[in-house]
Order: structure tokens, then sequence, then C-alpha cells
């Protein structure tokens, strides 16, 4: 089950946009701005993957398994878009990519903390988080979606590679 992590490939991006079923599945993952049904452009222009760090975990096989992305936001590297291939759910691999997540911005030294935002509604992800050490935050000025989603953040020495 190790996994290692690498910058997201086009045949990533391809295959990550097979991941999603309907608009909710997108919504849940990419926020209300992100379009669907999308096209190969507004996916990639929706992802912001021209700003965004992303990333892909991979298996030993080389398959992805998992894909994440972070930008710094507020003093803090901000996660976001994270998932785990819908059948490869409840293995472990959203935690991995989280870790590793963190450890790339913990090696670029440009923050102390991490945070995320995750839909209220979206309990499984949350308990993911909180079983990682985020905790609930009061939300930053410019937050979006106040009341719909929670805040949370966490030291990035906490459990990081």
């Amino acid at each position: 089950m190790a996994c290692t992590l690498r910058a997201a490939t086009d045949e990533d991006i391809e295959e990550l946009r097979r991941w999603f079923a309907n608009a909710a599945d997108v919504d849940r993952w990419g926020g209300p701005k992100f379009r669907f049904p999308f096209t190969e452009e507004t996916f990639a222009s929706d992802c912001c993957l021209d700003i965004m760090k992303s990333f892909s975990l991979a298996d030993s096989a080389s398959a992805m398994v998992a894909f994440g992305q972070f930008y710094y936001r507020q003093g803090r590297g901000h996660l976001a878009r994270l998932i785990t291939r819908p059948d490869m759910r409840r293995r472990g691999y959203g935690g991995q990519l989280i870790e590793k997540l963190i450890g790339e911005v913990s090696a670029e030294g440009k923050a102390t903390e991490v945070s995320l935002f995750v839909y209220r509604h979206n309990q499984t992800a949350y308990r993911c988080y909180r079983s990682l050490g985020f905790r609930v935050q009061d939300y930053p000025d410019d937050a979006p979606l106040k009341g719909q989603c929670y805040f949370l953040t966490r030291p990035i020495e906490l459990n990081t590679p």
C-alpha cells in the first residue's frame, strides 16, 4: 500500500475526469463554480492547473489512486481538490495523499500550517481530516461558502514524513 507522490501528468488529469459521475460529485470535490458537464478545457480551467500545484498518488504499479492540489492562502499551505479513486476508497490512500502533500508544503518552507475547506455534509471527508490532526477554526475573512463548509487547519510538524 506504500505509494509515491508525483506531479500530476496530462494522463492523470484525463483519468481524473472519469472519476465523476454527476454534478453532485463534482460540486463536493471542486466546489459550486466547477462546471459539469465539463470538457477537457473547462476541467483544466476550473482545476486551476496553471496556478495550483497538482499531484497524483500512485500505487506500486504507477496507477493513480488519489489526486490533490495545494496553493498558499493567508500564510498557510492550503490543500484543495482532494480525492481518492472511487473504487479505492476506505483503504488509507486519502490519508497518505494528505500527509505527502503536507510534506511538499513543508519542504517548500513557506508555511508552518496547512488548511482546507470541506462541506459540512461531507462527513466521510470531515472524519478523515479530523483523524489526521485537522481542527475546525474560525473562518478567514475571505472564506467562501461560510456556513456550508468547515475551515480546518493543522500544524505542519504533526506526523509529517
